[in-house]
């Protein structure tokens, strides 16, 4: 998993997202493998990192926050990550 980057990242993006982080119901939390999928999904839906979305470290650990250059984008997300 040595393609995504979880840092915070310094942005100016509007647009917040929170969920939970993705797995199956009773699986332990690995936020490893959820970085990573929600990173692939992000870049071939959404584009590149820092240009058009960033990850938002403002939440707590029992969500993934991503911060949107669009609305459209964050409503994308949304409805497939909630």
């Amino acid at each position: 998993y040595n393609t995504w980057d979880y840092s915070p990242s310094v942005h100016s993006f509007e647009h917040i997202a929170d969920i939970p982080w993705p797995g199956r119901v009773g699986e332990q939390l690995d936020w490893i493998i959820g970085v990573h999928s929600i990173e692939e999904w992000l870049k071939q839906y959404i584009g590149t990192k820092n240009e058009r979305w960033a990850w938002n470290m403002d939440t707590e650990c029992y969500q993934v926050s991503v911060a949107f250059k669009w609305d459209k984008h964050r409503s994308l997300f949304l409805l497939t990550w909630s």
